[in-house]
């Protein structure tokens, strides 16, 4: 069998390679005197800048949350005391409607026979 020409562009897998040739690293720069890096540090910051009061932060938020929340509860208290009292009221109100009805009627059925019976005795006179 004839076998194609070995190309010699192609690696082999017992072969190593290389990548581009990488520029070797800066030697090391003289060390800077110390007096020079603190210069150079950013000035520190204060403890209430580098770090917030989550503590503070948290109470403000709940305290400002709770004053919301707490206006609209005691709206909607009112509102609904409101309607029950309305609704309390009209039910109450029926009701005494209804027994003052009867009560008014009895008294009214007892002052007429009582004047009926007046002016009776008066049309006919008690037999002697």
């Amino acid at each position: 069998m004839n076998q194609p020409p070995f190309d010699q562009g192609i690696p082999l897998l017992t072969e190593v390679l290389l990548g581009p040739e990488v520029p070797a690293p800066p030697p090391p720069a003289a060390p800077v005197p110390a007096v020079a890096v603190v210069a150079e540090a950013p000035p520190a910051l204060p403890p209430s800048l580098a770090q917030p009061d989550w503590d503070a932060i948290e109470q403000r938020l709940t305290q400002r949350i709770l004053h919301q929340v707490q206006g609209k509860i005691d709206h909607l208290l009112e509102e609904r005391i409101a309607h029950v009292l309305q609704t309390a009221l009209q039910n109450a109100l029926i009701g005494m409607r209804g027994a003052l009805r009867e009560d008014l009627q009895q008294s009214l059925e007892q002052i007429v026979a009582h004047a009926v019976s007046h002016e009776l005795g008066h049309l006919h006179p008690p037999a002697p």
